[in-house]
């Protein structure tokens, strides 16, 4: 079967356990024809030799491309931003189970339009996921939008323990999500430069803040938050950027008691029922999609 869309990749040099090659992807719909996805790429052999045996991928190579014994394979696409075109990672692991937490090759920063990616999505059994959509990196952006079901607020780090831990288990809980250190909840950037000289350096302020999220989350979030200091004018503010889990995650109160926490109507809510607790665990692991064909949900 002859398919609209195929990947190319151009291949410069084939090493024992890596091929280097420049990607493209070549839609028979579109006058454009062939398209320069990246340059000067490189993916272990086995990697891919699995898009070559999947059909979804041709080879130019002088002297011809050998490829060797097949070897199973999952295929990831970590979504950045969704629209009429479609920018992402394809993520490369040895099996399903775990695939994001197992990722050991990535091509980063491809993109595609919406209906070519959802065609490869298919072909390939690719799972997909969205990665760093709804991420907001600068503070005056944030508080211009306003705290809302992807951002929230906190004054500070050393008075604002608990709820930040709060907010930080119910953004992996429910969908990815933004928390500000140093802004009011008016949107009022007050910065954290007086805790930054408690610490004496901004490096163990952040270490501070991290070992913290460790002590106080369960199990370890994967992937972790990505933590970074901003700054407006002369005030530091920290941003912490937290994806949505494919666990369950529970924050660890002061007796070390776990408790979980959803986001829901711009608020972070403790859940205390054992049905509405078992639901979310469901989800984060068979998939929200998956869960109500099941009716398990």
């Amino acid at each position: 079967m002859r398919h609209n869309c195929s990947f190319v990749a151009v291949v410069a040099r084939v090493e024992e356990q890596i091929v280097h090659f420049d990607f493209y992807q070549e839609s028979r719909r579109s006058k454009a024809g062939r398209e320069l996805l990246k340059q000067k790429v490189s993916l272990p052999r086995h990697y891919f030799d699995y898009l070559l045996h999947s059909g979804v991928m041709e080879v130019e190579c002088d002297p011809p491309y050998c490829p060797t014994v097949t070897q199973p394979a999952a295929i990831g696409m970590n979504i950045r931003s969704l629209g009429s075109s479609v920018l992402f990672d394809m993520c490369f692991s040895p099996q399903t189970y775990k695939l994001w937490q197992n990722t050991d090759a990535v091509l980063e920063d491809l993109s595609l339009s919406a209906d070519i990616f959802e065609e490869y999505v298919y072909r390939l059994g690719a799972i997909s996921r969205f990665r760093y959509l709804g991420r907001v990196d600068d503070p005056s952006v944030a508080t211009q939008l306003g705290e809302n079901d992807m951002i929230e607020f906190k004054r500070d780090f050393l008075l604002s323990k608990s709820g930040i831990i709060k907010t930080i288990v119910a953004f992996a809980n429910s969908n990815n999500g933004n928390l500000f250190l140093g802004i009011t909840d008016e949107g009022t950037i007050i910065g954290v430069n007086h805790e930054i000289e408690q610490y004496g350096d901004p490096d163990k302020y952040l270490l501070a803040i991290t070992q913290y999220i460790q002590d106080k989350t369960a199990p370890l979030l994967s992937p972790f938050p990505k933590i970074s200091l901003k700054k407006v004018q002369d005030q530091y503010v920290v941003a912490i950027f937290v994806e949505v889990s494919s666990e369950l995650i529970c924050g660890l109160d002061k007796n070390g008691e776990k408790y979980v926490v959803i986001r829901t109507n711009n608020r972070s809510v403790i859940v205390k029922d054992p049905h509405q607790i078992g639901e979310i665990y469901v989800k984060r692991k068979l998939g929200s999609e998956i869960s109500r064909r099941l009716g398990l949900l």
